[in-house]
């Protein structure tokens, strides 16, 4: 025996290279604390530690996060030569693109946790939640890059592979699968002996490791304050840009890359674009090298797309105009998209809800088969029809098919198999045009 439940199992199809949820807009936003020892003893921190250790927030608007003590970067230090900026900054600077980015509100579920053992903060905060989250940004000083063998053409990638179980934990324990994107300390790679300052551009490992609810955000604004804030960490870690990215996912429908270049125009809020690593290492304060995007050749940039990031570029044509890269994956298969993800992940959390309150419930077979009756195949065929045609007619998927066998035995296994695929909306990563010239048509 077991208890009763409605179990969601995804499929890969090979593809080649109130029915709506009111939920798909939340974020959570996760900052990892792990790198500042005193975090909660000295500084800002001792200030915020009644209302925020441990502790998980909803914030609904900027001013929030000012009610609660949040502040933008100042670089002053108190009496004890601390800064007065809590985490230096860098969680306002985050959440104010999220809300500036959503339209000014919002639900955006904040924490400041130890993440050093584990990921499972970011279960606590789905729990905290009650399972509404549908993204997470996850900001960490750890290392995405490390060097274990001196003689290796490539780092390897780091912290993917962890995040991703945390995914998939959520998706099949708690129910509630969610897409996690992720900005780690790209300035610095960890080896057996201490983190080296310097990134070598080419040994960049690709972070397509099967990990299709992970996406890896990379770059970040070239401004001073940014600048400032990154060198004020002892680890360098780049500020990147996890609050935009959550901010556009609010605005985009769960079929919409952010990188779509007609909707997410980011020139506002990034002034320009740096990667934040390069060359670590401080002098007057400053970093060395950050990697300016404008030092960038096409080939190389084109060289971190295929290896899986996603970070902030510029098209020729569109002059001061910045945009994300693509909506990327961890993963090179069905789920290759943070689109895909947000939309099977939709349906699977509608059709669930909608399931639900029939776990349990009494089923009429035919009773010359001893087989699932039509007439109740109909019922349960309607209820995903009904949920998936709404997501066909707001365009978040091209079509679907429905499948319930008759030939189920429910009398004697208790339990009703239903099938369904979704035919997803496409994409126009690229736009191959010939042109030419002609005496004629």
């Amino acid at each position: 025996m077991a208890l009763g439940n409605v179990i969601m199992t995804d499929t890969d199809g090979n593809i080649s290279s109130d029915l709506s949820s009111s939920t798909e807009k939340v974020c959570g936003l996760l900052f990892d604390i792990s790198a500042q020892p005193n975090f909660w003893t000295k500084g800002a921190g001792l200030a915020l530690v009644d209302t925020l250790k441990d502790n998980v927030v909803e914030l609904n608007s900027l001013d929030d996060a000012d009610k609660i003590g949040i502040t933008a970067y100042s670089g002053e230090l108190d009496e004890n030569q601390v800064s007065k900026d809590f985490l230096f900054g860098i969680p306002y600077y985050h959440i104010k693109h999220f809300f500036t980015i959503s339209g000014g509100t919002g639900r955006l579920f904040v924490m400041f946790a130890d993440c050093s053992q584990n990921w499972n903060a970011v279960i606590d905060m789905q729990k905290a939640a009650h399972g509404t989250i549908n993204q997470f940004g996850v900001w960490t000083e750890k290392n995405l890059w490390k060097k274990t063998d001196p003689t290796a053409s490539t780092y390897s990638i780091q912290l993917v592979g962890d995040l991703q179980s945390i995914g998939e934990s959520l998706a099949n324990t708690y129910h509630s699968p969610v897409s996690i994107l992720l900005n780690a300390n790209s300035a610095k790679i960890a080896t057996t002996s201490g983190d080296e300052a310097k990134v070598t551009l080419s040994m960049i490992p690709t972070c397509v490791i099967d990990s299709r609810y992970v996406t890896v955000l990379l770059g970040q604004g070239l401004d001073t304050d940014v600048s400032a804030m990154q060198a004020s960490l002892a680890s360098c870690t780049p500020v990147g840009n996890i609050g935009a990215a959550l901010g556009c996912l609010t605005q985009a429908s769960v079929a919409e890359s952010i990188g779509w270049v007609q909707n997410f125009d980011l020139i506002n809020y990034f002034p320009d674009i740096e990667f934040g690593f390069g060359d670590s290492t401080l002098s007057d304060k400053k970093l060395v090298n950050t990697t300016k995007y404008s030092s960038l050749s096409a080939f190389q940039l084109e060289d971190l797309d295929d290896r899986g990031y996603v970070f902030l570029m510029k098209y020729n044509g569109l002059e001061g105009h910045i945009y994300f890269s693509g909506d990327q994956t961890c993963s090179n298969g069905d789920y290759r998209t943070i689109a895909r993800n947000r939309t099977i992940n939709k349906s699977r959390r509608s059709v669930r809800t909608a399931l639900l309150p029939y776990v349990n419930s009494p089923i009429k077979v035919d009773p010359s088969t001893g087989y699932l009756s039509s007439a109740q195949s109909t019922i349960f065929s309607n209820i995903v029809n009904d949920i998936l045609q709404a997501m066909v007619d707001a365009e978040e998927i091209s079509g679907f098919s429905v499948k319930i066998p008759s030939n189920q035995n429910v009398l004697k296994n208790d339990t009703l198999l239903i099938t369904y695929i979704l035919i997803p909306i496409g994409t126009s990563r690229k736009i191959n045009v010939t042109e030419g010239l002609s005496i004629k048509k």
